[in-house]
């Protein structure tokens, strides 16, 4: 019943939407989240953490630009890792908890202005969508084939293989009319997360003569120009292996009262969740330096190394989101007045030791091959020379870090005459007030002297890296003498003070829309007014040291957004959606806020030719501004069973944001020094097609399917430099998107059969510092995921799911077309056992 109120909701709906319901027994994978969900809807990517999406791209637009809610409230975020971004992260977000997502891709008044890519409304789950007493207890197990360096770096404490979890949901009504509901839910789960990696960067560019081709600021550059010869070879290939165990738990509640005989209701919902991340990375690199190249035949070359690194670990990532939301509404067969308001927050910290030893070995020199794009290691010229060398500390710290954003919402929205059974002139007005707190601060941040040896602390394991031919040093971060080391007090007072900021946001918005019906028509002209006012408290910088004082910056905007939909019901059962808005994407709170922070390298890499780099924020960013152009064509058959649809969007962006790199002198040493820039300009268009087939009766079976697929073609203008550049994606945009989902159902054991497929191709999410070479983005990705489950007792239920049943690996790229894969990450296959009571 919830699948076909979905496509009769879609079909009744003034606005472009697809929405996708939660269902406890067909749900997939015991971390399924929001994220997971929304990732099989049309147009969606889900940008990944690892195994598992964390943030979602809509139509091609980076998840900072969707506005995320629940019941229309807007959620407090701190982002990925305490930036201050404007990202909600749907992957701490249990599924269970909510009822219904949808996902709104074309925009009127009454939507938020600050989404170009979509507004996400998540609906939670009501105890009304049943009669009386509603339970379901889930109980899993986990397996993990990866077992990541767990038991081989000696620190005891994290699993190899196993995992597990329970989640619950209860609901019951009561009161004389059963007029009041109550709602809540509970979850927990435990599971490694093991991984290894691979890198190689690449970097070393040579001419026919295998000389460095070198730029006039001595950096290793791809251009013809200057006799390269269109090959690129590694700066450096590095192994690396990972311990990480995930911990999920926290519970929601919601208490609603629909009295029969009046036209009054009420809801209050609350969540409270954590996510935890123990994790330990051990990382060593060989570096080459541009002195020596030689062929060696077969598809083998050879570069001499510079050095060898070896890096250590250890992370105590926590993420915790928060939120009351309270709703009170009158309505009658007419109008509607509808108060909402709510209180979330989010709260992150990371606990970060980390050490890196380096030494420079002599007359070594290492040989590689290179397929796919990506520089594999065949051998060391001298292996034993990795056991006798002279390790030095290049980098010692310890921090901690925590950052909060507290969000305060309160809407009143009004409508008459709007909705299904409106008929002529109808009218939507409201008034909106958010006001938003970030807080980012590292501290202590503890910056130990370098320099001295670090041969005891280098230990060799048992333990070769994944497509290693070698056993490389790791460093025994258990028993490091942390109490001997000696504190760099300027530098840690220094960063302690540089990383402080405070960005305080407030919005007041009104809106006015209006709506005219006739039998097969729709028109809806709006506008709404966006009153942007912050104030930004950064720390002051003189000299490339924190004075430790305060300078405060103020700014606003008042931005007027129109926007006109039309709908025309069709012969056919067939809809025609068509519209244009115009929105706005507000600059990220860290982008306005962060002060300048200068980070000198004392140990540069070869080819480094900048003694430190300069990261600042500005405050004089423009929000952008994006016109909207959308129009759908859907086809119904057989009772809302069904539908066909294919969808055109483009927009256009002014103002579009990335993080410009450019080369100076900052109190006088070269720098290279980033800030976030407006871009000249940013378009997107792209094509979506869905089809979903509910209940579908084939070879005396029962199926429910769904398909679509998206293609998009974007750009972006911006600087580097004097240089204009354009991009031929924007940032998280892939050029594909397909995604499914297929259910057999099996009535004869009260089961079913259920896989479910994404796939995207690959994008960028950075802009190369020197030039479009330097681009970084994902590769492609396709996730399989397959689950069955049937009846053992009428109450008891058993499911058994592969997540990423093929073993896709996630890759990082580089180059101006992301053509050279720079990271491999394997994490493997996962699987589940369910024990489900209901």
């Amino acid at each position: 019943m919830g699948k076909k109120n979905l496509i009769r909701d879609k079909r009744e709906s003034s606005v472009i939407v697809d929405s996708i319901a939660y269902d406890d027994k067909s749900a997939l994978s015991g971390a399924s989240s929001v994220a997971q969900l929304l990732s099989l809807l049309p147009g969606v990517t889900g940008i990944q953490d690892g195994d598992e999406p964390r943030f979602i791209s809509v139509r091609g637009i980076s998840p900072d630009l969707n506005q995320t809610t629940i019941s229309g409230i807007t959620l407090a975020t701190i982002g990925d890792y305490g930036g201050g971004t404007r990202r909600v992260n749907l992957q701490n977000i249990p599924s269970e908890i909510m009822g219904r997502d949808d996902i709104y891709k074309s925009f009127t008044a009454e939507q938020d202005g600050g989404a170009i890519g979509a507004v996400i409304d998540m609906n939670p789950r009501s105890a009304f969508d049943y009669k009386g007493l509603y339970k379901y207890i889930d109980v899993w197990g986990i397996y993990s084939p990866i077992k990541g360096t767990a038991t081989q770096n000696g620190v005891p404490g994290y699993p190899t293989h196993m995992g597990q979890g329970v989640k619950a949901v209860l609901s019951d009504r009561f009161g004389a009319e059963k007029q009041f509901g109550i709602m809540v839910s509970f979850r927990y789960q435990s599971r490694p997360r093991n991984a290894s990696k691979q890198w190689t960067s690449d970097d070393n560019f040579y001419d026919t003569a295998g000389k460095a081709v070198l730029d006039n600021n001595g950096n290793s550059v791809p251009d013809r120009s200057l006799g390269w010869d269109g090959k690129v070879r590694p700066g450096g290939i590095g192994y690396g292996n990972y311990s990480n165990t995930i911990t999920n738990i926290g519970g929601a509640g919601r208490l609603e009262w629909h009295p029969t005989a009046s036209h009054w209701s009420a809801s209050v919902f609350g969540y409270s969740y954590a996510r935890w991340e123990r994790s330990i990375m051990n990382h060593t690199e060989a570096y080459f330096n541009q002195s020596y190249l030689a062929d060696r035949g077969n598809g083998i070359e050879r570069e001499k190394v510079n050095s060898i690194y070896t890096y250590v670990r250890r992370n105590q990532w926590e993420r915790d989101p928060h939120g009351v939301i309270g709703d009170l509404k009158w309505e009658d067969s007419h109008q509607k007045l509808e108060l909402r308001a709510g209180y979330t927050w989010e709260d992150y910290s990371d606990n970060e030791p980390y050490l890196r030893a380096r030494a420079y070995p002599s007359n070594l020199y290492a040989d590689y091959s290179r397929s796919g794009n990506f520089s594999h290691l065949i051998d060391l010229t001298n292996p034993a020379i990795l056991k006798t060398s002279n390790y030095k500390w290049a980098s010692i710290y310890n921090y901690r870090e925590k950052a909060r954003e507290g969000l305060t919402n309160i809407r009143l929205d009004y409508t008459r005459n709007v909705g299904l059974k409106a008929s002529g002139f109808g009218v939507a007005a409201g008034l909106e007030w958010r006001s938003l707190n970030v807080t980012d601060h590292q501290s202590p941040y503890n910056y130990y002297n370098t320099g001295g040896s670090a041969n005891s602390s280098i230990f060799f394991p048992n333990y070769v890296p994944n497509g290693s031919p070698y056993t490389f040093p790791w460093i025994d971060i258990v028993n490091f003498p942390w109490a001997n080391q000696t504190l760099n007090k300027k530098t840690s007072l220094n960063n302690d003070l540089e990383s402080f900021y405070r960005y305080r946001e407030q919005l007041i918005d009104g809106y006015l829309s209006l709506h005219y019906k006739w039998a097969k028509s729709e028109i809806i002209a709006g506008a709404r007014a966006d009153s942007i006012d912050f104030k930004a408290l950064s720390p002051s910088v003189l000299g490339g040291s924190a004075t430790g004082q305060i300078k405060t910056t103020k700014g606003g905007y008042i931005v007027p957004l129109p926007s006109f939909v039309f709908v025309q019901k069709l012969p056919y059962n067939t809809i025609l959606h068509a519209s244009w808005s115009e929105t706005l994407g507000r600059p990220m709170p860290s982008d306005i806020a962060r002060g300048e922070s200068i980070s000198s390298d004392p140990d540069p890499q070869p080819g480094q030719v900048t003694e430190q780099s300069v990261s600042r924020g500005n405050p004089d960013l423009k929000p952008r501004r994006a016109q909207n152009f959308d129009v759908s064509l859907d086809k119904y058959f057989d009772r809302n069973q069904g539908f066909v649809s294919a969808a055109f969007f483009y927009k256009m962006i002014k103002h579009d944001i990335y993080n410009q790199t450019t080369y100076g002198y900052v109190n006088d040493v070269y720098s290279s020094i980033t800030q976030p820039m407006n871009a000249q300009s940013s378009s997107i268009m792209g094509i979506e097609l869905s089809v979903i087939r509910n209940n579908l009766h084939l070879l005396s079976q029962i199926f429910d399917l769904s398909v679509n697929g998206t293609y998009m073609h974007g750009h972006m203008k911006y600087n580097i430099g004097q240089i204009t550049y354009r991009s031929p994606q924007m940032i998280d945009q892939p050029k594909w998107v397909l995604n499914g989902s297929a259910t057999w159902h099996i009535p004869q054991i009260g089961g079913a059969l259920r896989g479910t497929v994404s796939y995207s191709t690959k994008y960028l999410t950075g802009i190369g510092g020197d030039g479009p070479w330097q681009n970084s983005g994902y590769g492609q990705l396709l996730t399989l995921n397959l689950g069955f489950w049937h009846k053992v007792t009428n109450h008891i239920t058993f499911k058994y799911e592969v997540s990423n049943l093929l073993g896709a690996n996630r890759t990082y790229r580089d180059g101006d077309q992301l053509q050279w894969i720079s990271e491999k990450d394997y994490y493997g296959r996962v699987v589940y056992f369910h024990v489900t009571f209901h």
